[in-house]
């Protein structure tokens, strides 16, 4: 999942695929955090499938995958491309590497179905953010089983969701059963520093391949748990907030430091940056908000079930507003947001700079145009002399949740507990899910795994990993919705 923006490794694909976990070492054990599923089987008639076992052999592919360094930079996505492939060719499925650039490269892969419906894509991106090896407690490139959990770079982000992807595209194949629709497979390298050289360079390049699709399936968003464990809501994430990256600039007269300036650059950046950071950003409940937080109501006690509950009602107030904006993740889809990142200024202590300089990471809600945030921003800021430039704009549309895929994720968590909620997101970070909804593609992100924070907090940081049972019902998840969207009853 893209959080910011070497020579390719020449190893051979034929070690990686060796370097696996006996069997016996991945029986899925109970976690904190983590419970099994009840029944072993899918639920359709005709249907003979294992979850154990599957949760078994994803954990192994998964234990290999993660033993394939893709760090971006630079990357060397082509080694996990060709790993992804030899799996897929092992067991009958014929696959495709494309070349973007030297050393790096997408996967693709198509189940043939019957064509009565419009295929489903399962995107998932090869590369991974860098691990320093001093700094956790395991290896972040072995793939190692430790107290039920597989370690590793890649483990939750976003290695793991590509394999139970990938599993449960095995598992439909070896039903012996024709889908209605095709299943593609699809990796891209580069997510984590944009995607120009992944799934932007696949959609320019390859659109052909993919352009009939229906439905596609991503990262995005998880099934949320408790500190205890217990499953509060299954979120999808429908949309994300656009990014939009801005550039302050003030300048003014340098001078000696012994004669203070009040229009110095520095002194006027930081009076425009104190009525931005001080500033009550403007509350907007859009309509798939509206339906999150009547659904996550239920699941909530005090004073913040009712807040959910009618949402509307609260942002009308103020002590409400501040409440609800504690939670980070909820607040984000209410509110556009701003994030000072960058400051730059001086060069020495006794010398007035005659420039300043400011980056600040935005990130607006579905619907906002930029240039009328821009100006907005400008009149906060009440200095004429600063100019306000565009470092990077990303706009980004949702997908509709009243859709043939939304209904069967939620027939699949109905099949776990009548109340769980099933609920549509708006996330604050970006996926590469944006390039497919250009070409009209219904992209929803949604990793069919329970994830606590403690586990989230791993993401992009230190002794990343999957408890195995959380893998084991992901794969059975990502089945089950493959099965009610693309194989007729029997």
């Amino acid at each position: 999942m893209k959080n910011s923006w070497s020579a390719s490794l020449k190893w051979c694909m034929a070690a990686f695929i060796a370097l696996s976990v006996p069997a016996s070492a991945m029986t899925a054990r109970p976690v904190s955090g983590s419970q099994p599923l009840t029944g072993a089987r899918s639920s359709q008639a005709g249907a003979d499938v294992s979850f154990n076992k599957a949760g078994d052999e994803a954990a192994r592919y998964l234990s290999s995958y993660i033993k394939v360094n893709t760090t971006n930079p630079p990357g060397n996505e082509r080694l996990g491309a060709d790993y992804l492939a030899s799996v897929l060719k092992d067991n009958g499925i014929e696959a495709q590497v494309f070349d973007t650039t030297p050393g790096r490269a997408s996967v693709y892969a198509r189940l043939k179905g019957s064509g009565k419906k419009r295929p489903i894509i399962l995107l998932n991106h090869i590369d991974v953010v860098p691990a320093r090896a001093e700094d956790w407690q395991h290896p972040p490139f072995q793939g190692e089983i430790h107290d039920g959990e597989l370690w590793g770079r890649g483990a939750l982000d976003m290695k793991g969701m590509a394999i139970a992807e990938l599993e449960a595209m095995l598992l439909l194949k070896r039903s012996g059963r024709k889908p209605d629709r095709d299943v593609i497979f699809l990796g891209t390298p580069d997510e984590e520093v944009g995607g120009d050289y992944g799934a932007k360079s696949f959609v320019q390049n390859h659109s052909d391949l993919i352009k009939d699709a229906e439905f596609l399936l991503n990262e995005g968003f998880h099934i949320d748990t408790d500190q205890d464990g217990k499953i509060r809501f299954w979120g999808i994430d429908i949309g994300e907030k656009s990014p939009l990256w801005l550039k302050l600039t003030a300048r003014g007269e340098a001078g000696h430091a012994s004669m203070p300036m009040a229009d110095a650059s520095t002194s006027r950046l930081v009076r425009a940056l104190a009525r931005i950071v001080d500033r009550k950003p403007e509350v907007l409940v859009l309509p798939a908000v509206r339906e999150f937080f009547q659904q996550v109501s239920k699941t909530e006690t005090g004073p913040l079930r009712s807040a959910y509950a009618d949402i509307d009602s609260a942002v009308k107030d103020q002590r409400t507003v501040d409440m609800v904006l504690k939670d980070k993740i909820k607040s984000c889809m209410l509110v556009n947001t701003i994030s000072l990142t960058v400051l730059q200024a001086g060069y020495k202590t006794n010398v007035i700079p005659a420039e300043a300089t400011a980056e600040l990471d935005c990130r607006l809600l579905p619907g906002i145009k930029h240039e009328e945030f821009i100006n907005g921003m400008k009149k906060l800021i009440a200095d004429p002399e600063i100019a306000v430039s565009v470092l990077e704009w990303q706009s980004a549309t949702p997908s509709p949740f009243d859709t043939e895929l939304f209904s069967a994720i939620k027939s699949v968590a109905a099949e776990e507990s009548a109340v769980l909620p099933v609920v549509p997101v708006i996330v604050p970070w970006f996926t590469d899910s944006h390039w497919f909804r250009d070409l009209g593609i219904v992209s929803y992100g949604f990793e069919p795994f329970e994830i606590d924070e403690k586990h989230i907090a791993t993401m992009h940081g230190r002794d990343e990993r999957i408890p195995l049972t959380s893998l084991t019902n992901g794969v059975q998840r990502m089945y089950k919705i493959l099965e009610r969207l693309a194989v007729p009853p029997q």
